[in-house]
């Protein structure tokens, strides 16, 4: 039993991990276009992204992201190697991939296939590696053998033994000299699972899919936002630079002279070496796009490979100083860095001129709750600062977060610019079916404010259920104009701030 002519992808770029071809070949046997590209770009894959003991990986399920393109579910463990054989013939039968994880410990044709350095790299001490399960789709089964599709790291498409697949479908678990493992995500014996298609993609929808992946590169690498959990950040975007720079900086000033705070140098190799992944992720974006979209994104991509080159070439610079240790080296590293931050910065700025900022992934819904509602309206107000910034030339600093400020004291808007950031906030809510009663959030005091900073606009905020109304809060302007308010109108149009029309 066998999948005719099944032909899949077999020239891979090294650094995808070994799901994405599998899932690809899935998607486009359900009649979706596909391509390795979005399907990085849909879980945030050219996004950069580090936990801040300086560990680089995709925390795509850490934001508030619906999947996009596609999704995994059943992810199981079967009973028996017999109960499995049984699932891959019908699914086979049916003309699906079947998808198994295991170990490529026990795979033949593999570099890893017995190999000691398969054991020693994932237990001993300080490893950085992830201990998972590997990923190969079966495509065909008979009595000796089961032909399977690895083509990543392997580059094999062939016959295995049912001996050795079944040896691998135990799975690392298996292997009682990998228990001692630090780092590890579940590991199953058996492991299967289901991949679907979220919407099945035709030409517009794909054109569509890309320029939101764009979109949402975008808008989150300059948003930077930094997430907490427990005792842990996370970094995303432009937030990742920031937290190399800083420790870059703290390592040099460890260096001159108050070494109890130098931080760790591998950390800060791990971190720099790190940094290469999530650009070539988006160069193969950028190429897709490109394709599909045309000019003048090949123009970003060309000079985007420029950007990559230069961060190739600062892991260089620090590689070959920390062997020759060269005088004034972290100096010249910081300088290199920090250059480099800002060009990549400013060709984001460029990009974001070409690809429309209101078109993104969709967010999941927020959790019913005060704290869920107003994460909610803190990233939609922020969404709405970013369409500011992008089209009426203010400078919110968004990196702030919800204490940068708006208006007043160090604040970035007037208040015909505030206004306009109010109506931009309240199409977001109707946008992202937010609106609810007022009801729903605590009756905060009438305060009169000399400043106005992103968290106070959120707090302040009253979702009202009827009519057109929409926010009623008593605010002074530049003017100084005493005790103003915005009042609650019938009119989205008809705001009015203090005893002057806007």
């Amino acid at each position: 039993m066998m999948i005719p002519s099944f032909a899949p992808v077999m020239d891979i770029p090294y650094y995808y991990p070994c799901n994405f071809p599998l899932i690809h070949e899935v998607l486009l046997r359900q009649g979706s276009i596909s391509s390795l590209a979005l399907l990085a770009a849909s879980r945030l894959y050219c996004l950069p992204s580090c936990a801040d003991n300086g560990l680089v990986k995709p925390y795509f399920h850490k934001l508030d992201y619906e999947e996009p393109i596609w999704e995994m579910y059943g992810q199981r463990e079967l009973g028996s190697f017999e109960e499995g054989k049984v699932h891959m013939r019908q699914h086979i039968g049916e003309g699906g991939l079947f998808l198994a994880t295991g170990t490529s410990y026990h795979l033949p044709y593999c570099e890893d296939y017995q190999n000691p350095d398969y054991i020693r790299k994932h237990v001993k001490p300080g490893s950085r590696l992830h201990l998972v399960d590997h990923w190969i789709a079966v495509y065909g089964i008979d009595d000796e053998h089961f032909h399977v599709y690895d083509p990543v790291p392997s580059k094999y498409i062939g016959k295995v033994s049912q001996e050795a697949f079944h040896e691998f479908w135990k799975g690392n678990q298996s292997i009682p000299e990998l228990a001692p493992a630090k780092r590890k995500e579940k590991l199953r014996t058996y492991g299967t699972m289901d991949v679907r298609a979220t919407g099945k993609l035709d030409s517009s929808g794909y054109r569509e899919m890309l320029t939101q992946a764009l979109g949402t590169q975008i808008s989150e690498f300059m948003a930077g936002r930094t997430i907490t959990q427990g005792e842990r950040s996370y970094h995303f975007g432009q937030g990742v630079s920031l937290h190399l720079m800083k420790t870059l900086q703290e390592w040099e000033e460890g260096n001159l002279g108050n070494p109890g705070n130098q931080p760790n140098d591998t950390l800060i190799a791990g971190l720099l070496f790190d940094m290469r992944w999530s650009r070539y992720f988006l160069r193969d974006l950028l190429q897709e796009a490109a394709l599909w979209l045309g000019s003048p994104l090949d123009q970003y991509s060309v000079a985007f490979d420029a950007i990559i080159e230069r961060w190739e070439k600062a892991n260089q610079l620090l590689q070959v100083s920390r062997i020759k240790q060269q005088a004034d080296w972290r100096v010249q590293l910081t300088s290199v860095i920090h250059q480099l931050i800002a060009d990549e910065w400013r060709w984001y700025e460029a990009l974001r001129s070409a690809v429309p900022q209101e078109a993104c992934f969709n967010r999941q819904m927020a959790s019913r709750t005060e704290n869920g509602y107003r994460d909610a309206l803190l990233r939609i107000v922020l969404d709405s600062c970013r369409e500011l910034n992008a089209y009426h030339n203010t400078t919110i600093p968004l990196d702030k977060g919800g204490n940068a400020p708006l208006y007043g004291r160090d604040g970035q808007l007037d208040s015909l610019e505030l206004v306009s950031l109010l109506l931009s906030s309240n199409r977001g809510l109707k946008t992202n079916g937010e609106r609810e009663q007022e009801r729903h959030f605590p009756r905060w005091p009438q305060l009169h404010c000399q400043r106005v900073r992103i968290k106070r606009l959120v707090r302040w905020w009253t979702i009202l259920n009827g009519n057109g109304c929409l926010i009623r809060r008593r605010m002074r302007d530049e003017h100084s104009i005493p005790a103003g308010a915005i009042r609650r109108t019938r009119c989205a149009s008809r705001i009015h701030l203090g005893r002057s029309g806007v």
